[in-house]
């Protein structure tokens, strides 16, 4: 009997507009976004002339076109959330799009979403597996970035069950007093199972995910700003920039006295008044403001901090204890030190900004166009 020959496969070449080569790309970014490896225009064209064959074509297209213009399309996502109006399965794909790149961060990034974001994170990938009709063959995939549960008693378990084990496991754990827990390939999860799983109604899928949109909202808010380098807001003039005046007090303590002002699209900025050098540092907008805050609670003593546009260290290398603390903005290269009395200061005048309660609606808005920054 003779050896069965495999099919045969041919090539095919084509010639493509630049607006059918933008598409492809775009699509491409869409396809390789959970595969973590490269993907070819070519395996892409391959892969959507494949999928014309099966469902949710139209769904995968829907979202290279959305985007082609990321911010409009998740302004609109958030339009439709606040008007109670059900959101499309393409559209949540974007939101997951740019919800995987706000779990991950980037390189530079020394702090990620908080502990109760990503609990609310796994309970909202908790309600789309309810919603399952078909298998579970993503299952492995998702163990593969959240761990398999701790051992049952050696009780033997299905995928299914263990990643229902897992995702429980660590909200208790996310939920936990202190933990640091950072699952930050939750996102992935997330995405994979809103694109590819086979799912109930969109009613159904916007049922049970908008009790979670804020905090999914806020993550793919800040991986928009980290992909972007834009916050999620119409886009002004130059000409429309300004500033007005300050409805909040100014504070002190120590030789600080800071400053709060909005800018004309209600973003933040502050002014640190150095009474002792006879110098007033501006910082903003809200991105640089979170993150000098940071530096300032998170450098220690005997290390260094870095971020995107700061970079923290103390003198304790060379003398042996910390007699100064300084940062540099990473731009401009400028530096300050301060003795550990006035950086004590400094982290005190900017925790009672940052709680002020009539800055607290601003705050919040903001989280909404920039996340968790």
């Amino acid at each position: 009997m003779g050896r069965k020959r495999k099919p045969q496969q041919h090539t095919l070449s084509v010639r493509i507009s630049e607006t059918l080569r933008d598409y492809l790309e775009r699509a491409r970014e869409v396809i390789a976004g959970s595969k973590g490896e490269s993907v070819s225009t070519s395996e892409v064209a391959k892969m959507l002339l494949e999928l014309a064959k099966g469902e949710r074509l139209d769904d995968r297209l829907e979202v290279t076109e959305l985007l082609r213009h990321p911010t409009e399309t998740l302004l609109g996502i958030r339009q439709k959330w606040e008007q109670k109006r059900l959101i499309s399965r393409a559209e949540w794909v974007v939101i997951a799009h740019y919800l995987e790149i706000g779990c991950e961060g980037t390189f530079e990034d020394v702090e990620a979403a908080g502990q109760d974001s990503f609990a609310e994170l796994l309970e909202a990938f908790q309600a789309l597996l309810a919603l399952r009709t078909g298998g579970g063959k993503h299952d492995p995939y998702y163990l593969g970035n959240i761990g398999p549960p701790a051992v049952i008693r050696g009780k033997s378990l299905s995928d299914s069950e263990a990643v229902t084990q897992s995702v429980k496991q660590l909200i208790r754990t996310l939920r936990e007093p202190g933990s640091t827990l950072k699952p930050v390939f939750a996102g992935r999860n997330f995405y994979v199972a809103i694109r590819d799983e086979d799912l109930e109604d969109i009613a159904a899928v916007n049922h049970a995910l908008l009790p979670h949109m804020p905090a999914l909202f806020r993550f793919a808010a800040r991986g928009h700003w980290l992909r972007e380098q834009r916050p999620i807001r119409p886009r002004r003039e130059s000409q429309d920039y300004g500033f007005r005046s300050s409805v909040f007090p100014q504070l002190t303590a120590g030789d600080f006295r800071l400053s709060i002002l909005l800018s004309a699209e209600e973003d933040l900025t502050m002014a640190i008044d150095m009474s002792a050098r006879d110098v007033i540092y501006p910082l903003g907008f809200y991105p640089q403001i979170r993150e000098f805050a940071t530096m300032l609670t998170r450098l220690k003593v005997s290390r260094h901090w870095k971020g995107r546009e700061f970079f923290g260290y103390t003198d304790a290398a060379v003398s042996g204890s910390a007699t100064h603390f300084y940062f540099r903005h990473r731009a401009n290269g400028i530096v300050f030190g301060f003795t550990p009395e006035a950086w004590k200061s400094l982290e005190t005048i900017f925790a009672k900004a940052l709680a002020l309660a009539e800055l607290q609606p601003v705050l919040r808005e903001l989280a909404l166009q920039y996340g968790e920054v």
